[in-house]
């Protein structure tokens, strides 16, 4: 056991360290949301805001956090084999080259947006304008977050996580500022969402100046030069293109829910069905966030180093560790939201302006997007380790099947679950896409000992078990008597007892689940507990 765990080191010890930076990134992204949901409910205007924030939001996932960043990695490393200068020049080339396309790309959007989008979103007039113009103010972000997403790239090419993972808890800080200082000026909700839009714009400017300052201050500053004949250019994007469009594929298919979603509710006033897939969405994305992308972070850079050190046969362990590692994280995630997630909705969101009605048409897309927790995060992870080879071209393939798949299903079922078969689809194609992407692995010669990882995951059996039985009981029996208890005999409100219902269910839960996983000998848990476990054993023999 003691050699897998030394195996791990390389990404999982590494992701744990960001995953609490993430955590932390998260946490914040949930009081958000609540501000958010008491501030706005699910009517029109919330409706607007998060139309107009998916539009950007979907190219920042596409470029900062996907595509652009680990399409630079790999290049950025081989021109730092050359030399530190070579390295700076490359980056500042790929910075002063994407600037200029950004800058295009969004004086484009600026000049074009009146006349597509009302008709892309449907409804009224008033909803439509309204879209409109929020997206013209926060379409500014794909600017700051790409551009700061190739200064993170840096820095975690030379293991520097710290500073990198600040970048979205400075945008939920740019949020919670708005909320806490400008909102009690101003009552009238479409003075707030305008507010609070520009304030996310300036938490965009601040997060590329903190970057940029980091990386500078670490001796890696890129060089600026706008040179069309550099061999990086040609490289970063011939690799960046198709990546770019499998990734699409993704964000695409996230902006086509949204469409759905907005003919749904069109359909069915008051159903608040846009919204209420944007919330549920965010609660998934908060394991998937924190395990996922971490390990992604980090795996590449570890297969890099093996792949340019020729320890190949390293990379299919490596991967497997940290596949494992991922469920040995999701699953419990998965399991406790679809278990829980009426008392999440309700301890998060619940009160102002988001009701009981809200927190139910939330539900089932969440308890849907739940399930597939684990398939989202190894999917991250498994893209990851297709760019260590320089293939984008494979998960581009992979994307177009699984987007495809997503569109066919949301609109056969709408009928029937409405929203509800959003999030269902968007399930189902995130399980085929890591079917596909773990099959076509072996045309790079790796061969994943799926048997290994099967036992590893069936070993977890024990402790998911109980897991399970106590969110149950937790939910059933636990759940009722503190409710009726604190609202008749305490007079605590329902938000509140929402809350500390979920303590007296999440707590134990975790408590449980890694003491048996403990118990049974799971290095995963090894890992986790460290250097707790160890002294906890030394008193035990001594």
């Amino acid at each position: 056991m003691t050699n897998k765990v030394s195996g791990n080191e390389s990404s999982t010890k590494r992701s744990l360290a960001l995953s609490f930076y993430t955590f932390l990134s998260r946490i914040l992204g949930l009081i958000r949301d609540h501000f958010m949901a008491v501030s706005f409910g699910t009517g029109m205007v919330a409706s607007a805001f998060s139309v107009a924030y998916r539009l950007p939001n979907m190219f920042r996932n596409l470029l900062a956090e996907g595509t652009l960043s680990q399409s630079f990695m790999p290049i950025f490393s081989e021109y730092e084999k050359m030399g530190v200068m070579e390295a700076r020049v490359m980056a500042g080339t790929v910075l002063s080259f994407l600037f200029l396309c950004l800058s295009i790309f969004v004086a484009f959007f600026w000049l074009f947006a009146a006349q597509f989008l009302p008709a892309l979103v449907g409804g009224t007039p008033e909803y439509g304008n309204l879209v409109v113009e929020l997206s013209l103010v926060l379409f500014f972000l794909i600017m700051t977050a790409s551009l700061s997403s190739i200064f993170m790239s840096i820095s975690n090419s030379h293991h520097k996580y710290f500073v990198p993972s600040l970048s979205p808890i400075i945008l939920n800080f740019s949020y919670l500022a708005v909320f806490l200082f400008v909102f009690p000026f101003f009552h009238e909700i479409k003075d707030r969402v305008f507010y609070l839009a520009y304030g996310i714009v300036c938490g965009g400017v601040l997060q590329l100046l903190v970057q940029g300052w980091f990386v500078y201050h670490n001796g890696f500053g890129p060089i600026f030069r706008l040179d069309f004949k550099h061999p990086a250019i040609q490289k970063i994007f011939k690799l960046m293109l198709p990546a770019a469009l499998g990734g699409s594929f993704y964000q695409i298919g996230l902006l086509v829910d949204i469409f759905l979603a907005n003919y749904i509710q069109n359909q069915n006033p008051g159903l608040g069905a846009v919204v209420s897939l944007d919330y549920s969405q965010r609660l998934v994305q908060l394991p998937t966030g924190i395990i996922g992308v971490a390990l992604a972070t980090t795996i590449l850079p570890s297969l890099l180093k093996d792949l340019r050190e020729g320890r190949e046969e390293n990379v299919p362990r490596e991967i497997a560790d940290v596949l494992s590692f991922a469920f040995f994280l999701t699953l419990p995630a998965s399991i406790g939201l679809a278990i829980l997630g009426e008392t999440v909705l309700d301890s998060i969101y619940y009160g102002g302006r988001w009701d009981h009605l809200a927190t139910l048409t939330a539900f089932f897309p969440l308890v849907f997007y739940s399930l597939a927790i684990p398939f989202y995060s190894i999917n991250k992870v498994l893209v990851s380790s297709y760019y260590a080879f320089s293939d984008t071209k494979t998960p581009l393939r992979i994307q177009l099947i699984s987007f495809l798949l997503s569109v066919v299903v949301s609109i056969s079922l709408m009928l029937f679950l409405k929203h509800s078969a959003i999030a269902l689809a968007s399930a189902l194609s995130a399980v085929v896409t890591s079917s596909l992407l773990l099959y076509y692995l072996k045309s790079h010669q790796v061969k994943i000992p799926f048997t290994t990882v099967g036992k590893r995951v069936l070993k977890m059996g024990p402790a998911l078990f109980g897991l399970f039985f106590w969110l149950l009981f937790s939910e059933w029996v636990i759940k009722p008597y503190l409710q009726t208890y604190g609202a008749d005999v305490l007079k605590i409100g329902y938000a509140n007892l929402s809350r500390i219902t979920l303590v007296f269910s999440i707590l134990p839960a975790v408590v449980l689940y890694f003491g048996i996983a403990t118990y049974t000998g799971l290095s995963e848990s090894e890992i986790i507990l460290g250097k707790f476990l160890r002294k906890w054993k030394l008193k035990r023999v001594n």
